[in-house]
Order: C-alpha cells, then sequence, then structure tokens
C-alpha cells in the first residue's frame, strides 16, 4: 500500500474516532445527569490520543462513571480532583461492582490520569496521603442571587427544588449524598432548634442554622407525601438532575450542592463552631478536608485571637 494511501486511511480513522467520541452518549444515564457530567467526559476523552473504537469507549464508559460518582459525592468536575490518584482508588472501591469491573477501571484511571493532569500526584507519591479538595462555597451575595432565582423559576416543581436544595444545602450542609431524601418526617423540632435527620452513608440529625429554620418548616409543611425537593423520585443521581434544570439567568451562579455544603461548612468556621462538633453534624470521618476553607475564613480582631488563644474568658 502506497504511504500516502496508508497515512490518508488513518487520518481519516482519527476523525472517525473523534466524531464518534464528540457525539458519544451513554447508556442507561438519564439525560440531565448526563448533561452536567458531559463536558468533564468529552472534554477529557478529547485530550488524549484515543486509538480504536473499542478502547475509546473503555476510556469513555470508565471516566463517564468516575464523573457521576464524583458528583454523587459532592465533588467539583475538576480532573485535578477527581483524577488524583487518592480519589481514583476511593471510586475503584466504593464505585463499581465486582473485581473485574474495579480492575478494568483501576488501569484505564491509572492510564489517563497522568496525562490529563498537571498538579495530581501521579509521580511518586509524596509521604502524606493527598487531601480531597471541597468545592468553592458561595459569597453573600451570590446567596442572595440564587435565593432570588429559586423564587423566579418558571415552574412550582423548579421553584420547590431551588429552594429546598438551597435551604438544606446552605441551612444544614446537605449534599447530593442526602439533600434529595429529606422526607417532612425527618424534619423535626426536638425543642432545642429545627433538625433534619439523614440516613445513609452517615447516618445523624442536622441542627438547621436559625436563618433557615423557617424555610426548612415550610418546606416539610407541603411536602405531603413527597421528598422536600418535591417528586419521589429515589435516583442516586436526582440532587444533579435538579440542578440541572434549573433555570439560571445570565452573569448568576449556577446552584451547586457541592458548593452550598461548603457554605454551610464555611459559616461555621466563621462562627468558631468547635471542629468535633462541626465534623459529626457534616458527617467527616476527619477534619483534614475543612482545610481547604481555612483560607476563606475571615481573621478575627487580634486582641480577640490572643484573649482565645490564652484561654482568657474577658
Amino acid at each position: 500500500m502506497p504511504k500516502a494511501t496508508k497515512y490518508a486511511r488513518v487520518m481519516a480513522s482519527n476523525e472517525s474516532i473523534a466524531e464518534r467520541v464528540a457525539s458519544y452518549e451513554p447508556r442507561g444515564l438519564d439525560s440531565t445527569t448526563w448533561v452536567t457530567v458531559r463536558g468533564f467526559v468529552i472534554g477529557s476523552a478529547e485530550r488524549l490520543d484515543l486509538g480504536g473504537w473499542a478502547s475509546s469507549t473503555r476510556v469513555l464508559r470508565t471516566l463517564t462513571r468516575l464523573g457521576v460518582w464524583a458528583l454523587d459525592q459532592g465533588m467539583a468536575l475538576d480532573p485535578e480532583v477527581v483524577l488524583d490518584p487518592d480519589t481514583v482508588e476511593r471510586f475503584v472501591a466504593e464505585g463499581s461492582a465486582g473485581e473485574r469491573s474495579r480492575a478494568t477501571y483501576r488501569a484505564v484511571l491509572r492510564r489517563v490520569g497522568p496525562l490529563l493532569t498537571t498538579k495530581a500526584p501521579w509521580e511518586p507519591r509524596p509521604l502524606s496521603v493527598a487531601r480531597r479538595q471541597v468545592a468553592a462555597p458561595y459569597t453573600d451575595a451570590e446567596v442572595e442571587l440564587l435565593r432570588l432565582d429559586a423564587d423566579r423559576q418558571s415552574t412550582d416543581h423548579r421553584r420547590r427544588a431551588a429552594r429546598a436544595l438551597l435551604a438544606l444545602g446552605v441551612g444544614a450542609g446537605l449534599d447530593g449524598r442526602w439533600v434529595t431524601w429529606v422526607t417532612a418526617g425527618d424534619v423535626v423540632d426536638d425543642g432545642g432548634g429545627l433538625v433534619v435527620r439523614v440516613g445513609e452513608p452517615v447516618a445523624r440529625a442536622v441542627p438547621v442554622l436559625a436563618d433557615w429554620e423557617e424555610q426548612v418548616r415550610d418546606l416539610a409543611k407541603t411536602a405531603g407525601g413527597e421528598f422536600l425537593v418535591g417528586g419521589l423520585s429515589r435516583s442516586r443521581n436526582r440532587a444533579s438532575a435538579l440542578t440541572a434544570s434549573l433555570e439560571v439567568p445570565p452573569g448568576h451562579p449556577r446552584l451547586s450542592a457541592a458548593r452550598l455544603r461548603s457554605t454551610w461548612l464555611l459559616w461555621h468556621l466563621s462562627a468558631g463552631t468547635r471542629l468535633p462538633e462541626l465534623a459529626a453534624a457534616a458527617g467527616l470521618q476527619g477534619v483534614t478536608v475543612l482545610s481547604d476553607l481555612l483560607d476563606a475564613v475571615p481573621p478575627m480582631p487580634e486582641a480577640d485571637a490572643r484573649r482565645m488563644l490564652r484561654g482568657a474568658s474577658h
């Protein structure tokens, strides 16, 4: 075969793979969730020098599964975070079923991870374990915009979903792992304030911030037999589907369950909530993840800090 003809066929094949990657849609995943993770999946795949279509689909399927899992964990779909070696190992252990699929996911992600990241420690690992990064919290001004946008949604279903995601996220720190499963019976006034009871992966009762109690109480009163966000869907990807369906005016922030949780965490850090109690309310096994938010905590007056560090009461 003449070299020019062979080169032309290779180029045509590469173009065909690129077109198929760009138009890829996974089976069995609802369209709203796919819209949310598509940028991460397709954007990552397009940066790789993929071979045949069989190997390309393995990469696409794996990145899709990883992206959906990361959403459920409340993580931002940043390749430097999602494709960090520690995150990959967590996904392989928690987000895959069966030894065979775990081996496939691990092999694919260990191959593409170093190619898609520049900061993730895929080279010789440091002695300390890389910490998980959290999504950026909203500013007070952004929260107010989210409040306004929630009330301006074009349908009752969207208004309710936006109000509930916002109130339970900023008011109780619930992200995609818990926020769509809250029923009216889970909202309890125990005499010391309003609490929301949540289940797995970390069952607990979370006190609602006083400024958000009225919103959460109203959502519970009007939920009927549905979840507070509306509907009866038990999809694991419900939070991402609801946020993707909301209408966002130009220049306004998009509602993110992960960012709402970070905003709640930052509020408590700024207010001086003790770390053991905050970790318990947040469902955290430790406090390492909170270090990502320390730079955003407003400094306290030096005299107050000195008095606190001395253990003085006045």
